[in-house]
């Protein structure tokens, strides 16, 4: 949060000294001429006017280029840095408790993101009630700690009760992959997507994501 205000502040800043600019530029543009008519020297007053003008535009175009840069820079370091801050929020939403707890059976070593989305880590920020692709958990083997996929079964869960769905009420005791698109076209924003092994082994993967709508 301090990163963030430190950012906002800077742009504010940078607004600031571009309304400054502004004004000077235009005013410079509206620079009067002396009232020299009188003593004769009409003709070079106009002359140094002219000359004035140029300089001070010149001027201010060349803080324009110098200072736009750097204002653009800030200006994308604040998106940069909202949207983070928005994706780590979200994320938080969509991690729920995982509701496990150990049994003494657990066996391997398990990955603290054990799900993979299209064969890359799942992001639980960017993860909603619309994601698709192909659905594996995964984990490091307990001897070589090579990486092996694990049998999983996943249901929808709505307001505590398990949604049933015609034709999936049985899991295959083998299956290591799924089509997301499969569960949810069941699915509601704020049902839970539950993720659990089917060895008690393996235990430790089980995942809970809480669906949140695509425009959230």
């Amino acid at each position: 949060m301090a990163a963030k205000s430190s950012s906002l502040g800077r742009l504010k800043a940078r607004l600031k000294e571009f309304t400054f600019i502004y004004i000077v530029f235009t005013s410079c543009l509206h620079v009067p001429i002396p009232s020299m008519r009188r003593f004769g020297y009409t003709n070079q007053s106009n002359l140094f006017m002219k000359h004035l003008k140029k300089s001070c535009i010149l001027l201010m175009l060349l803080t324009v280029i110098i200072g736009s840069r750097t204002f653009a820079q800030d200006l994308i370091s604040s998106l940069n840095l909202f949207n983070q801050t928005k994706n780590s929020d979200r994320a938080k939403e969509v991690m729920q408790d995982n509701e496990y707890t150990s049994t003494g059976y657990e066996l391997g070593n398990f990955y603290c993101n054990p799900l993979l989305l299209n064969g890359k880590p799942l992001d639980y920020g960017a993860f909603n009630v619309e994601s698709k692709g192909e659905l594996t958990v995964i984990k490091g083997a307990a001897i070589t700690g090579k990486t092996t996929q694990v049998p999983f079964y996943v249901y929808l869960r709505r307001n505590g009760d398990k949604v049933l769905i015609f034709g999936k009420t049985r899991s295959d005791q083998k299956q290591i992959k799924i089509d997301l698109s499969e569960i949810l076209r069941y699915a509601k924003p704020g049902d839970h997507l539950v993720i659990e092994p089917i060895n008690k082994e393996d235990g430790p993967v089980k995942r809970i994501l809480k669906l949140l709508g695509a425009d959230c």
